[in-house]
């Protein structure tokens, strides 16, 4: 049975986060042989943190590059993946298992491909517009939320952060509205009904940034 078809039990029994995904216990897998647990090889996976709860993952024998959100809650973690093994699958993906892996408390945690330590944060220290768009880095959503969705104009925002010019706040806008376009376009494809909802509290938990699946 696939993840699409179990939906509807799994919210039955109170197993999925409306916010930003699916509950997943990791502890489980440990020690076990699990597929996806096995072949999660944090030293050998490309992982890049895009926000606190978004990163991008590519495993060791994959070619694409995989959208992955996780947070912790409580005892537990939550999350989904933008893969076919997780779509498909009842377990957490092997992308899901490589930044888990490399975040693993007790043991030195892994560096991203940019030198930045792999870290998972709690789910309440996360606010709502961070929840909405994980995908986009925080420089990208500040300006997002100031100058799309706030009345900011982009020099009065470039002011009032001090940026020598305008452009980059421009840049970063413009980056924001493509990722937050695909996004929805993916919500669509995906049968979403609500992709339009209000930017900071939308709880879609659906990903979608226009990558291949």
């Amino acid at each position: 049975m696939s993840r699409a078809d179990s939906r509807s039990g799994l919210e039955e029994f109170g197993r999925v986060d409306t916010q930003i995904g699916e509950s997943i216990n990791f502890e489980r897998l440990a020690g076990t042989d699990d597929t996806s647990w096995k072949k999660a090889v944090p030293y050998e996976s490309d992982i890049e943190t895009v926000s606190r709860l978004a990163f991008k993952v590519k495993s060791p024998e994959g070619e694409e590059w995989h959208h992955v959100v996780l947070a912790r809650e409580g005892d537990h973690h939550v999350g989904l993946c933008d893969c076919k093994g997780w779509e498909y699958n009842d377990g957490p993906c092997v992308h899901l298992c490589a930044v888990r892996k490399a975040a693993w408390k007790g043991v030195t945690p892994e560096r991203d491909i940019n030198g930045r330590v792999v870290r998972i944060c709690d789910l309440d220290a996360v606010d709502p517009a961070e929840r909405r768009y994980p995908y986009l880095t925080d420089k990208q959503r500040e300006a997002y939320l100031a100058c799309e969705l706030g009345d900011k104009g982009v020099r009065e925002f470039q002011r009032e952060k001090g940026y020598s010019s305008p452009g980059t706040v421009s840049n970063r806008l413009r980056v924001a509205r493509e990722k937050v376009h695909e996004h929805e376009q993916q919500l669509r494809a995906d049968g979403g009904t609500a992709a339009r909802r209000d930017g900071v509290t939308d709880d879609r938990r659906l990903l979608g940034e226009g990558v291949d699946r």
